[in-house]
């Protein structure tokens, strides 16, 4: 096995058939992260400490909200770049707990980084959980209202339960708010074909 194989299988969901891998080749990151989504969250954390970069730095304070125990935010730039990423890996190996727990903590998440709420829906609704999804795309709102990026995720929101004239309609929402939005006049175009 090579590294690229290796990481293939890791952002598949197989850590089971990479982590002897990255153990015994010195890769600490993708090894943590093996470890955690094997479930092994103690000794992960270990790992994490053992590494100088913003990626583990993240996981550090992850790990913990994961275990429902927190001192130490994450910052907007961990959130923006890690956050949604990483619940699709736990989606990918089945870490229900792990991830409600983040779900829990998105009231943090969300006053550090305020398209959190966007970011969690938006995994929600790729690893199919759209009513979950809705509800924090609804909260995302409720503050952002002229996000025409998160009105846009209402358009994948609806055309995932089949739900076309509501799709329709966030387009039309995403082109009032932005007329050159690419993906909503895409959109348009399939939905309401001349």
């Amino acid at each position: 096995m090579d590294y690229i194989k290796a990481k293939e299988l890791l952002e598949h969901g197989h850590p089971e058939d990479c982590t002897d891998f990255f153990k015994e080749n010195n890769y600490p990151l993708e090894y943590g992260y093996a470890l955690v989504l094997s479930g092994d969250l103690e000794n992960a954390y270990k790992v994490f400490s053992s590494i100088d970069s913003h990626r583990a730095d993240w996981m550090l304070k992850l790990i913990p909200i994961m275990q429902k125990s927190f001192s130490l935010y994450p910052t907007y730039f961990q959130i923006r770049n890690f956050l949604e990423i990483d619940l699709s890996m736990l989606f990918k190996t089945n870490q229900i707990e792990y991830i409600n727990n983040i779900l829990l903590a998105s009231e943090m998440f969300q006053s550090v980084n305020n398209e959190s709420f966007k970011c969690i829906g938006r995994a929600l609704l790729k690893n199919g959980f759209p009513n979950e999804a809705k509800v924090f795309f609804d909260k995302s709102m409720e503050n952002y209202y002229r996000d025409v990026e998160l009105h846009y995720l209402f358009v994948e929101y609806y055309l995932y339960i089949n739900d076309i004239e509501n799709a329709k309609k966030s387009v039309e929402n995403c082109l009032k708010l932005n007329p050159d939005y690419y993906p909503a006049k895409r959109m348009k175009e399939i939905l309401q074909p001349k």
